[in-house]
């Protein structure tokens, strides 16, 4: 699940991995959130990448979300935001993400990301 306000990022993504997988695109938060209510019990969703700046819900509160909800175990995140600012990086990493990359980012460092996040989940 790749979530993000810019079309251009989650088209980018989609079509980096759309031979590997199926991905699922959400344009803020409270998409995303409503995407991972709808599949928490299930594996449909193997990672997520989450933007942080985004409008009506940001990263932020999907983290809550997934945190309230205990889903870090069942649904790995890494962060992917343009705001590499020390206090967004360190409250980035006060909940259980896996990494984080800065954009703008290339299809070969998203790819790694994405690995990284999904062999965490399978090291669980």
């Amino acid at each position: 699940l790749v979530v993000d306000d810019s079309n251009i990022i989650r088209n980018f993504t989609k079509r980096v991995f759309e031979e590997k997988y199926n991905v699922g695109t959400a344009k803020d938060g409270e998409e995303a959130i409503n995407i991972i209510e709808c599949n928490k019990n299930n594996n449909f969703i193997v990672a997520v990448l989450l933007d942080l700046n985004m409008p009506r819900k940001d990263g932020f509160a999907v983290l809550d979300y997934m945190k309230k909800n205990n889903l870090f175990e069942k649904i790995p995140v890494s962060i992917i935001s343009g705001d590499s600012s020390k206090e967004t990086i360190e409250r980035a990493f006060t909940y259980p993400i896996v990494d984080m990359l800065e954009k703008p980012f290339s299809d070969k460092s998203v790819k790694i990301i994405v690995d990284k996040t999904i062999w965490f989940k399978d090291m669980k």
